[in-house]
């Protein structure tokens, strides 16, 4: 059953960098030196969390003294926010001010004894002054804290504050000292932003307790604009599995919203309504001219002022108001009845369509709003007419999205307008080039199968061929279906009718696509032919989808060299075509005919990609799949910290289905590799909700991520089966192949190891082992040129699953061969593996005695610096419990001190075994490590403890270790 959000808020996202200052301002303050810090921003943003971080953090050794001015109305407290700070000192036993006691020796505001006793407080301890909400505090405080921030620079006192930046501009006395403490040396001022999309997804997924989906990101990002205690309010008792936000506010969220709207006037209140109908920012004329007859022509701009003072609206750099954040609109045009908004809408169609009879201002707002306002109004003639004239000036803009959305509705209208069927393939025809520019394949789809259905038979054209293959791409893209052969099939038919075509070329260039992921026969002489045909029709789309079949048969020839020279000419066809499918599709074989996914190259290939992209202004969907196939490049050599910054551009807006798949793959396996499992099946079910048939794709790695992910979720049973429906599946193998075989090995051995502990019997399992190794004797590899660093993977994951079917049969002397496979791992690139085959060796070597101790201890120590590098919390778990039962010593080795060298008079060698003793090394470890022998290592011990006058090697190590120490 699904769960609910939980109503307590999340951990602080998306604020490392003022996070980083304000740690560096306490330093600062620890350090001697008097700092003021001053974070301002819209209510809601955040301030105050970020503030009480680092004031949680810096009460261990600062005294934190925290109050907040509170927006008192009928009563007047002076120094209420400082009274309210300096009452947790009250327990330092000293006067503290504005107490009973202090005012018999001081002054009530009197700023000198303030001043005075935080001196004296700061000489002994460093003190951070925190004062929240500083817009409310009243003059004298102001004054207290200006003249403490004029103090003293080299007392250790730190003073930050937080501010709203909607506050009234009435506000005369802070605005002026805001405008002087600017001029102070040691202020800073950094005002806190919105957060952006991903870490508002970031929030959404602590608050839930699980990773959202995009299409929920969206909605509440666009309701929350990445405020986050609106985000909270938001999903406050949504479900966990929720992907849309459900309609209506809930009332918190609303009394957040409007609670400064409601202190309005009615006048000002009423014409706000008004303004949240207008849907954009207006200016008050216009707003005049809708309001006639309403609220009174001379007030109109008093009342725009007065919710500019409030912080409701603002006042924009062009002369119009909008509102300060979007919800207030929303919220206000959601409290009318239908009636009420059908009228206002009506009303400001009706004056924007006298405006334009009057000139050209404004134009292209003025007739995108008309469409708005019409089609609210349910005047549906009109509003088609005004949709498709919107639509196309949006067109004429290069504004795609917003073009799509309006022919998108003019489809919707033609049946309400009453216009023609046959409009609609026109209408469907724009709906696909605009989607197409913007980037939508989902929309892009829809439009094309219209079409398609639309297209009787007896007049199916070359158009239509082009549209069959186009459709191949985008139902793979959105996970409706993987590479269609009998469609292209049907493409080549219908353009056969022109074999002169570019719609003939691009035809037999994606069957011999389709043909080759599907392991068909044929390809290489129709990619000839297809690129023969290209090169004579010089259309750029069919060049660069011919270029790269031909790219592939090369490659698949074992012709890495002209595979990539086809593979280069593609990508820049498909840059001029703009067609940034066909781009993505070249790069891919780019990169694969110069080296395995798991390489820097590869990676480097797609992140030189991505950014040609970006320069190109291509839509972020396409930009996405290439950051979250470069983010699985950069993992699967380790570099996980590379892998994390390119999911974050591929999420950073809506990443459409085709990268949010690839994105939600890979951080489930980095998930999983350090530990975080839940996150990592929640992944994976995200990614199986977008693409349904999921081991139809090829091209990704269902199978080999849901086995590893189970595996490391100590689910052997789950991993054995989602290996073996990887490695049993018809056809080519899937994307990391490599690992079914060895993940299949190991889930087997983790089953043998769980029954011998059980008491149950193995002889079953025992079986499976000997018949996986009869029928799977090697494991997969990709087909075609297989670079050397490629050789050494696979030779890698040979030995890996070879050891694995050792361990599963329980075979004496196992070690030597996790040894052998952790070095091939090493030697191949393979960084998580590589730990990984540590822990077994490790585990092997120790099963031996204490013959194999140093050798077990100098590979457990390798994996285990590794597994820390790589922060893989399993591996490095394993290893430190190893090290724990075994007692092998964990300490590193330091170079020589020579301090203590001089002091005891040692020479240089007695010096370095001096510290393999301090890090707890044996006899037999230092001798390995230094290449010497067990009895030249016991006689520099015994001149060791001769020089320092130590009783024994283990008193030696302790006498050191308390002399570093001190």
């Amino acid at each position: 059953m699904a769960t609910r959000a939980k109503s307590n808020g999340p951990a602080l996202v998306g604020r490392e960098d003022e996070l980083a200052e304000l740690e560096g301002m306490v330093d600062a303050v620890r350090a001697g030196a008097s700092r003021t810090f001053i974070v301002s921003g819209d209510a809601g943003v955040g301030k105050t969390a970020l503030v009480g971080q680092i004031c949680a953090t810096a009460s261990l050794d600062v005294l934190v003294l925290s109050g907040a001015a509170l927006p008192l109305t009928t009563l007047k407290v002076p120094f209420q926010a400082l009274r309210s700070a300096f009452h947790g000192a009250a327990q330092l036993g000293t006067p503290v001010p504005f107490s009973s006691n202090a005012m018999v020796e001081a002054r009530v505001d009197s700023p000198l004894f303030v001043d005075e006793w935080l001196t004296t407080l700061s000489s002994s301890r460093p003190v951070l002054l925190v004062i929240d909400d500083l817009q409310w505090s009243d003059p004298q405080t102001l004054d207290i804290l200006m003249f403490l921030i004029a103090g003293p620079a080299d007392r250790s006192l730190g003073i930050v504050a937080t501010v709203r930046s909607d506050i009234p501009t009435e506000n005369q006395p802070l605005e002026r000292w805001m405008t002087d403490i600017r001029r102070l040396p040691s202020v800073e001022l950094v005002t806190l932003r919105p957060l952006d999309r991903p870490a508002t997804a970031t929030q959404i997924s602590r608050l839930l307790g699980v990773p959202p989906s995009q299409s929920l990101v969206t909605d509440v990002y666009a309701h929350s604009a990445g405020n986050p205690y609106f985000t909270r309010l938001l999903i406050e008792g949504m479900r966990a599995n929720g992907r849309r936000f459900e309609d209506g506010f809930p009332p918190d969220l609303r009394g957040a919203v409007l609670r400064s709207w409601k202190g309005l006037p009615k006048a000002a209140q009423q014409l706000t309504r008004i303004l949240a109908i207008a849907g954009r920012s207006v200016d008050a004329a216009e707003l005049r001219t809708v309001a006639r007859g309403t609220i009174a022509q001379e007030t109109v701009l008093p009342m725009l002022q007065a919710a500019a003072t409030a912080g409701i609206v603002d006042l924009l750099p062009d002369g119009t108001y909008w509102f300060h954040h979007p919800l207030i609109a929303e919220m206000l045009e959601q409290g009318m009845d239908g009636e009420e908004r059908r009228s206002w809408h009506s009303a400001f169609a009706d004056a924007y369509e006298s405006s334009l009879s009057l000139g050209p201002q404004r134009t292209s707002g003025t007739i995108a709003s008309l469409a708005e306002h019409h089609y609210h109004a349910e005047r549906w003639a009109s509003a088609y007419q005004w949709t498709v004239r919107a639509a196309t000036e949006y067109v004429h803009l290069g504004n795609w999205g917003d073009a799509l959305r309006m022919f998108r509705r003019a489809v919707e209208l033609t049946d309400k307008a009453g216009m023609v069927p046959e409009i609609l393939r026109e209408l469907w025809g724009q709906v696909r080039n605009a989607a197409f520019r913007s980037g939508d394949q989902t929309a892009e789809l829809e439009a094309l199968e219209s079409l398609i259905s639309l297209t009787e038979p007896a007049a199916e054209t070359l158009e239509t061929a082009a549209w069959l293959v186009r459709r191949m791409h985008l139902s793979m893209s959105t996970g409706r279906s993987f590479f269609d052969v009998a469609a292209m099939e049907r493409a080549v038919q219908l353009s056969a009718a022109d074999p002169q075509s570019w719609q003939y070329a691009l035809a037999l260039a994606e069957r011999t696509h389709a043909a080759l992921w599907l392991d068909r026969a044929g390809g290489a002489e129709s990619a000839a032919q297809a690129l023969t045909l290209a090169r004579l029709t010089k259309n750029p789309i069919a060049m660069s989808y011919a270029l790269t079949a031909a790219s592939m048969v090369e490659l698949f020839a074992k012709h890495p060299e002209e595979a990539f020279n086809l593979a280069k000419a593609a990508a820049d066809e498909a840059l001029l075509a703009r067609d940034y499918w066909g781009y993505l599709h070249a790069v891919a074989w780019l990169a694969n005919s110069q080296e395995s996914w798991i390489s820097q190259e590869y990676a480097d290939v797609l992140h030189i990609a991505r950014e040609e992209l970006a320069r190109h202004e291509a839509p972020h969907s396409y930009i996405s799949k290439l950051a979250a196939d470069e983010a699985a490049s950069f993992l699967g050599i380790g570099s996980w910290r590379q892998a994390q910054a390119a999911l974050r551009i591929a999420i950073r807006l809506d990443p459409g289905p085709m990268g949010d798949v690839s994105a939600r793959l890979t951080a489930a396996r980095l998930d999983a590799l350090q530990g975080r499992t839940q996150d990592a099946f929640v992944h994976l079910a995200r990614a199986e909700e977008v693409n349904g048939n999921t081991e139809a794709y090829l091209n990704l790695n269902f199978a080999a991520i849901r086995s590893e992910v189970h595996a490391l979720a100590g689910q052997p049973e789950a991993s054995l089966e989602a290996a073996m429906t990887g490695a049993l599946r018809p056809g080519p193998p899937p994307t990391m192949c490599e690992w079914l075989l060895p993940l299949a090995a190991r889930a087997l051995a983790d089953l043998m190891q769980k029954a011998k502990y059980e008491g149950k019997p193995t002889a079953g399992l025992l079986s499976e082992v000997v018949q996986l190794e009869e029928r799977f004797p090697h494991v997969f590899n990709e087909p075609g040129e297989q670079s050397e660093l490629y050789q050494r993977q696979v030779f890698a994951f040979e030995s890996l699953y070879a050891a694995e079917v050792g361990r599963a049969r329980g075979d004496h002397g196992n070690a030597d061969a996790w040894i052998h496979t952790a070095n091939a791992c090493r030697n191949a690139s393979l960084a998580w593996e590589h730990a990984y085959a540590c822990q077994r060796a490790a585990e092997a070597l120790l099963l031996q005695g204490h013959s194999a101790k140093a050798q077990a201890s100098q590979i457990l120590r390798r994996g285990l610096q590794l597994a820390r590098d790589l922060q893989a919390v399993p591996v490095q778990r394993a290893l430190e419990q190893l090290a724990d039962q075994a007692k092998i010593s964990l300490t590193p080795i330091t170079r020589p001190n020579p301090e203590v060298s001089n002091r005891h008079g040692l020479t240089a060698r007695e010096a370095t075994i001096l510290d393999y003793v301090v890090a707890g090394r044996t006899y037999r470890e230092i001798a390995e490590s230094l290449f010497i022998s067990e009895k030249t290592v016991s006689s520099h011990i015994s001149s060791l403890l001769r020089k320092t006058g130590a009783s024994n090697k283990f008193d030696l190590a302790r006498r050191e270790r308390k002399k570093s120490d001190g």
